[in-house]
């Protein structure tokens, strides 16, 4: 999708497959604080997919930055993109200051992007917008997840941030919209952060995955029986999305593990359905 804004790009990368079929970077380029792992076969030589960590070299985000990221990934690749570590979002005690996160992804036929972030902390005084754009081929894959923390719970700290703002855009390759989704995360003026659920299950975890033509109900069915197993503090929701590609996932936890848990045990299933390797434990 053509939006008219020309990023100066933090990170860009291009994937392709060689004639082993392995999918492989053809071309990186990061500049600070971003840096890119070295390639992962975490499922042996013979795995087409390529597992990479996202680095952040600075201690987080803070007031002005603007990381710009792009991935490209042409036919019948495979990737999986994880943070290193979470990403912190300081204090911002300037009015009218904040981080901002965009990401520009295109995905070809037949290709398939598993990108699972680790958590987003948002310290006190703290406003991040991200932005995500991504074009689909009709044959291509998508799992898309992001787990957000109200604060430093552990510290105290509970919907001190300003606010968190999150818009998320999904095309096919000719610009046409297939879904948008778009979150505004009040911190100090959220009128409902002390509401039981909220306050009893503050930590908020969404997802989406595109899988064309796959049983959607199916998978809808294994993933509310995840969350049978995984009951005790965690509330899950599905839906199918309205083009009927896909599935939105929303949950609430009082644990970061338990959504991370429930996520990879969510991305397994999906693989298990569309008949690809499970997804190894990474060691963090």
């Amino acid at each position: 999708m053509k939006t008219g804004i020309k990023y100066q790009n933090n990170l860009e990368l291009k994937l392709r497959c060689d004639q082993a079929g392995q999918t492989v970077c053809w071309h990186q380029y990061t500049t600070y604080p971003l840096r890119l792992s070295s390639t992962f076969r975490l499922e042996g030589v013979n795995s087409n997919r390529a597992y990479h960590y996202l680095i952040n070299t600075s201690p987080g985000l803070l007031a002005g930055d603007k990381l710009n990221l792009a991935l490209q990934l042409e036919s019948d690749t495979s990737l999986y993109l994880t943070d290193q570590a979470a990403t912190k979002v300081h204090p911002m005690p300037k009015i009218d200051t904040k981080a901002v996160v965009n990401y520009q992804i295109t995905v070809a036929a037949d290709a398939n992007l598993e990108l699972v972030l680790e958590p987003i902390i948002l310290y006190t005084d703290s406003v991040l917008e991200q932005n995500t754009v991504i074009q689909l081929h009709p044959t291509a894959k998508l799992f898309f997840s992001e787990i957000i923390l109200p604060g430093r719970l552990a510290r105290g700290e509970y919907y001190d941030f300003n606010y968190y703002f999150n818009r998320l855009q999904v095309s096919n390759l000719t610009g046409k919209l297939l879904f948008t989704d778009a979150m505004r995360l009040e911190g100090k003026q959220n009128k409902f952060k002390d509401h039981k659920l909220f306050a009893s299950l503050p930590i908020i975890g969404n997802a989406i995955a595109i899988l064309p033509n796959i049983d959607l109900q199916l998978i809808t069915q294994q993933l509310e029986d995840l969350k049978s197993i995984n009951s005790q503090n965690i509330e899950v929701a599905t839906t199918i999305l309205p083009t009927n590609n896909g599935i939105l996932i929303r949950a609430l936890s009082n644990k970061t593990i338990k959504l991370k848990t429930y996520f990879t045990d969510a991305l397994n299933c999906i693989r298990t359905i569309t008949n690809q390797s499970a997804l190894p434990y990474i060691a963090k």
